[in-house]
């Protein structure tokens, strides 16, 4: 009897050990989307403090999760502050991954330099066209749309001004009305359809959007309410019958390189993918 309480203790524990530390393998032929939010290398922390380990950290959750279109918020290019840096592409570089690089300088900074957002794409998809469209706020605010074969991904970080934040979102559904492909959205929407009255930019997306990605939890560290869910990855109504969905995870632990790492140590908001099939 003992020897069988042991062995299902083990079980249990393996069970749980698996559960706790994933790694979120990537079927066959599909394509990973990620958004994550980088606090600009700064770390899990507030304030948090910038610095080249934690760049590497971020790079590390990339590569770990092997994502082929990201959507990165809260870069830097060139500030003289900040050591002349372009932070997406030193992202891009951490990863070890071989990708393209696509910055919406959204406001200018720091002298010559600029703040914004960005996309990373990997070098096996075709990019047919990428247009940065300039979006309403109190701190400036992009969204880069890139074209690909099958579908449009729209990269962008939405502003804390909540009418202003309702402008940002009509321009983004008007752009995707006019494109023929499935449109997916996907970023730090600084809103939510949790919120009360819905959020203020979510009822303009949900008239031309559905979620993708996943809405269980908070996708912020140490945020347990129902506002602390504001990343999302949103697909079209329109043409989304030409996509299938095959997973999404807000990832919150992490096995890379065999140890278990908690995201809330390497930015202030976790990265979120959804796994697609283009039919």
């Amino acid at each position: 009897m003992q020897k069988v309480l042991t062995l299902f203790i083990l079980l249990v524990l393996t069970s749980v050990c698996s559960v706790d530390a994933q790694t979120y393998p990537k079927a066959p032929g599909v394509i990973r989307l990620l958004t994550y939010n980088t606090h600009y290398g700064k770390g899990g922390g507030n304030p948090g403090v910038m610095n080249d380990s934690n760049i590497v950290n971020l790079g590390r959750v990339i590569r770990a999760l092997n994502a082929d279109i990201i959507s990165l918020q809260e870069l830097d290019s060139a500030s003289q502050g900040r050591g002349n840096r372009y932070l997406l592409r030193d992202i891009a570089q951490s990863t070890g991954l071989d990708y393209a690089d696509f910055y919406g300088n959204a406001q200018p900074f720091d002298k010559n330099g600029s703040i914004g957002c960005g996309a990373l794409v990997k070098k096996n998809l075709p990019v047919k066209s990428r247009y940065v469209a300039y979006l309403p706020g109190d701190e400036g605010r992009a969204a880069v749309e890139i074209e690909l074969d099958k579908f449009v991904f729209i990269a962008t970080h939405s502003d804390l001004h909540n009418e202003k934040r309702k402008q940002g979102a009509k321009i983004i559904c008007n752009d995707a009305r006019e494109m023929d492909k499935p449109v997916f959205v996907a970023g730090d929407l600084n809103d939510s359809f949790r919120w009360s009255g819905g959020g203020y930019s979510f009822p303009v997306f949900a008239r031309d959007f559905v979620i993708a990605s996943d809405t269980v939890g908070s996708s912020i560290p140490g945020r347990a309410d129902d506002g602390g869910l504001i990343d999302f990855i949103l697909l079209s109504k329109k043409n989304r019958k030409k996509i299938k969905i095959v997973d999404t995870h807000i990832v919150r632990t992490l096995e890379i390189d065999g140890e278990k790492v908690d995201l809330a140590h390497v930015s202030d908001h976790y990265p979120i993918f959804v796994d697609i099939i283009c039919k």
